[in-house]
């Protein structure tokens, strides 16, 4: 298992960074995301827990299923289909800090395919930073808009 930790701190709110992280059709205005559509509503919110999202941007659809939605603390999800792994976890964690918010993403991953996992990381890492990074942009413009 490929394993790596990003983390940021946000100029926003935790509840605001919990709402960025957790809009998942709103991925779709922030990063280089085609679509993002919900094929399953969550519980107790459309994008909380069993929900099952379905992300495009080439080749085939990456669907994920919602496992953990805390309010306003932690969100996790495990790939269902679409890249080439047997598991795939991420886990984010939320911390107030005043107006800021600390950000800690973990993800857990084992490629399917016969690739070093430390090749499989350093191809991943990047694709969760970009995410990361949008969903911080994204929550601090939130935050000075209002």
């Amino acid at each position: 298992m490929a394993s790596f930790t990003l983390t940021a701190t946000v100029a926003a709110p935790i509840d605001t960074v919990f709402d960025v992280l957790t809009d998942h059709r709103g991925y779709a205005d922030i990063t280089p995301l085609r679509s993002v559509t919900l094929e399953r509503q969550g519980h107790p919110e459309p994008d909380g827990v069993g929900a099952v999202r379905v992300l495009k941007l080439v080749g085939p659809p990456i669907r994920e299923e919602v496992t953990v939605y805390e309010r306003p603390s932690r969100f996790s999800y495990r790939m269902l289909s679409g890249a080439p792994v047997s598991e795939h976890i991420g886990t984010v964690d939320l911390t107030a800090d005043g107006n800021r918010t600390r950000v800690v993403y973990r993800v857990d991953t084992t490629p399917s395919i016969p690739v070093p996992e430390s090749a499989w990381a350093a191809a991943t890492k990047p694709v969760i930073n970009r995410l990361l990074s949008a969903i911080v942009k994204e929550a601090e413009r939130r935050t000075q808009a209002a």
